[in-house]
């Protein structure tokens, strides 16, 4: 759906009667903070869940009742707010109940929904300390810049912005109470150094140039773009830049192979793809992926921004890694995973225990990392061949010794791509660990919504 065709029917929904939410995390948590906000006589029938297990008993003091226990008018509207994968089978529960009345809203639509909320909001203010504006690139997030005195535009990539998150388990307030707090420029250098944007770089396309690195583009890059078994049916016809080589990860468990790189050739660990995700396709490129000057990861729906030209001047311009625009992250990283993510406290405990015991002398920086306020999201890494090869060479004997653990104590949860989730951190850890050692520059990614255009 349109972001205007949701916010359209949630109001026809508001006018109606009384309203369900259907969820009890992130995405229900705002769209009940959305509602409040936007309806002052807002009838709220409170949050109904498929299972009481694993979810809270109550939210912003109101509660939260497993739908074959709920009591309501079958009448009344039940929006479904929580990831689109779960959308079918909590429509069908919902039916099954004899409700009739159902609206759905998944994160991306929340996203667009709570940003455009933001960002009236942040033109009534009067005492504007930095800027927030859409970003053309990626709904889940808007940009935050200090530009304050220029006139941005939402496609002006060379202007140094980072990510300003949309939904957040914080409110509102807290969040500008902050944000208010934050140094944009001594933040980002304590931790990644000294900031470097891909697109205020130099790009050389003049003859003497060219004649000089007369390596083809594809050759000196190679960037694998991580699919599933789910999405390759979204894959055959596009057309991707020359250097984008699409790698199916967890391709040991699919019946359905296309003819592309498969993550469980070679030296491989496609079985992990439950808890590791696109962690199983940087494995297969470190281990069996062909040399290049510069190597890396991204995913079907997440592309880096780069032209042909800029990547042809990177080992001019002394280019050694290039991560995705920092995200912004209002009360420290460490709080944001534990709330928003899988990784909870026994998986962010188990984390830190495997970094002391596989680098003891990266524990005590980790743990004070976690506090810090910037992090490069999804695993998305361009780099050095050597580079690359030495971040997953530190990188894997951690996820592996976290995976041993979890197997000895009984986690359990074999299909929440925690672990995933946990790389993360652990990724932009390394980089953040060799600010000093290499020369990092940044550029946002395009999210794609559906092949058919960008949102």
């Amino acid at each position: 759906m349109a972001g205007q065709n949701i916010e359209k029917r949630i109001r026809e929904a508001a006018e109606r009667g009384p309203i369900i939410i259907y969820g009890a995390h992130l995405v229900a948590l705002e769209l009940y903070r959305y509602l409040k906000y936007s309806y002052e006589n807002l009838e709220f029938a409170g949050f109904v869940v498929s299972s009481a297990s694993d979810n809270p008993c109550e939210l912003e003091g109101e509660s939260v009742t497993e739908l074959r226990l709920c009591k309501a008018d079958k009448n009344v509207t039940i929006i479904i707010a929580m990831p689109e994968k779960h959308h079918d089978t909590a429509e069908a529960s919902a039916r099954g109940f004899g409700f009739f009345w159902i609206l759905k809203v998944g994160l991306e639509e929340m996203s667009q929904l709570k940003g455009k909320q933001i960002l009236a909001d942040y033109k009534k203010s009067e005492d504007k300390k930095f800027q927030i504006y859409q970003d053309e690139y990626d709904v889940s997030w808007l940009n935050i810049s200090d530009a304050l005195n220029k006139s941005v535009s939402i496609n002006d990539l060379e202007i140094r912005h980072y990510k300003f998150p949309t939904i957040y388990y914080r409110d509102s307030e807290s969040v500008y109470h902050e944000t208010e707090k934050f140094k944009f420029y001594e933040d980002y250098e304590r931790v990644f150094g000294e900031y470097h944007n891909l697109h205020a770089l130099p790009v050389y396309t003049d003859l003497e140039d060219i004649i000089k690195n007369d390596t083809r583009t594809s050759e000196m890059m190679h960037i694998y773009m991580v699919y599933s078994q789910w999405d390759s049916g979204k894959l055959p016809g596009q057309d991707f830049p020359s250097w984008i080589r699409p790698v199916q990860a967890g391709s040991v468990f699919s019946k359905y192979k296309m003819q592309t790189y498969l993550d469980e050739t070679g030296d491989s660990i496609s079985g992990e793809n439950g808890l590791l995700a696109e962690m199983t396709a940087a494995y297969w490129i470190w281990k069996n992926a062909e040399p290049a000057e510069y190597k890396g990861l991204c995913h079907y729906r997440r592309h880096f921004i780069i032209t042909e030209a800029q990547i042809r001047s990177m080992n001019r311009n002394g280019v050694d890694v290039i991560l995705t625009t920092p995200r912004y992250v209002p009360g420290g990283i460490g709080r944001m995973f534990l709330e928003e993510t899988p990784v909870k406290k026994p998986v962010l405990q188990n984390m830190i225990e495997a970094v002391a015991r596989c680098c003891q002398e990266d524990r005590k920086p980790l743990e004070d990392y976690l506090e810090e306020c910037l992090y490069c999201p999804n695993n998305m890494v361009i780099a050095r061949g050597a580079i690359y090869d030495a971040y997953c060479k530190w990188i894997f004997p951690i996820l592996f010794q976290m995976l041993e653990s979890e197997r000895e104590n009984g986690y359990g949860h074999e299909k929440d791509r925690h672990i995933a989730y946990a790389a993360e951190l652990l990724t932009s850890y390394f980089f953040a660990k060799h600010k000093d050692d290499y020369f990092i520059a940044m550029t946002d990614y395009r999210f794609i919504v559906d092949f058919g255009g960008v949102r």
